[in-house]
């Protein structure tokens, strides 16, 4: 069955990049795929880190924590791991890449701005149990005068 494609950078801009990966190579780690996403609310593939001796360090546009969309014309949001590693492998020479410059960064704000609305909620909660509690123990104070 094939997995959900989950996407939380939609409408973030997307950039073209152009590697020529060299003696030594493309130089770049991912994470993510639709079977172990780098996020459980997003399937898509992102950089985790550059190697210096590497094509996209040497280069300097592509960064960690970049979102990439797109490999030689060749959309990956909705691949495994696994898949789009064999994409790299076998992508050539020169590589083109479609990317969305801190997405993981992006995602990070959503899903704080998301807590940060649930936490307001139970804060709330709890000082209005605490002034209930502190109102229902005056009360009580009151009767045993």
């Amino acid at each position: 069955m094939p997995q959900a494609i989950l996407n939380m950078t939609e409408g973030l801009p997307v950039t073209e990049i152009t590697l020529h990966r060299g003696e030594t190579g493309l130089g770049f780690n991912i994470r993510g795929g639709t079977d172990i996403p780098h996020f459980k609310e997003d399937t898509g593939i992102f950089v985790t880190k550059l190697k210096e001796a590497g094509a996209a360090f040497r280069d300097g546009r592509l960064k960690e924590g970049d979102k990439i969309i797109e490999v030689n014309g060749h959309r990956i949001q909705s691949v495994t791991h696994n898949e789009a590693v064999q994409i790299f492998i076998t992508a050539g020479e020169t590589v083109t890449l479609k990317v969305q410059h801190g997405a993981e960064e992006f995602i990070l704000k959503q899903l704080e701005a998301r807590k940060g609305v649930g936490g307001g909620g139970i804060i709330l909660l709890i000082l209005l149990g605490l002034a209930v509690a502190a109102g229902i123990g005056f009360v009580v104070m009151n009767n045993k005068k």
